[in-house]
């Protein structure tokens, strides 16, 4: 891997067809190609990506469905980062149906607070979707 890390931070679910998180899991796994260290963070609304097969249905114009990228990025060894209060206490509760709470987190999926966020923006570069 080359010496930089990049964290990209995805904080939209369902509420605008995808198209923000589609953006931060092509730009993962482009930079994954490109042979740099990247997790991903999903935090607020994004936490509904954290569960198997929730990009199924997500189709971009001109992308790949939301769930070949991540499908991807995780395959490939991509470190999917789950904001812990916000799966737990409501930010995830509105999108996910009981289908998908119950497929589980995709793998490499990790809850994490805040210092660990911080902690690996202080390491490398950071985007925001």
């Amino acid at each position: 891997m080359k010496s930089s890390s990049y964290l990209i931070v995805i904080t939209r679910g369902r509420e605008d067809g995808g198209h923000a998180a589609t953006l931060g899991a092509e730009l993962a796994v482009t930079l994954q190609a490109m042979d740099y260290s990247v997790a991903v963070f999903l935090t607020l609304a994004g936490t509904h990506w954290a569960y198997r097969e929730t990009g199924n249905d997500v189709r971009v114009p001109g992308h790949l469905c939301l769930e070949e990228y991540f499908a991807s990025f995780v395959a490939a060894g991509g470190e999917l980062l789950v904001c812990s209060p916000c799966i737990a206490a409501y930010c995830h509760l509105p999108a996910v149906g009981e289908a998908d709470l119950r497929r589980g987190l995709r793998e490499n999926a990790t809850y994490v607070g805040l210092a660990t966020v911080a902690e690996r923006m202080m390491r490398g570069n950071a985007t925001v979707f």
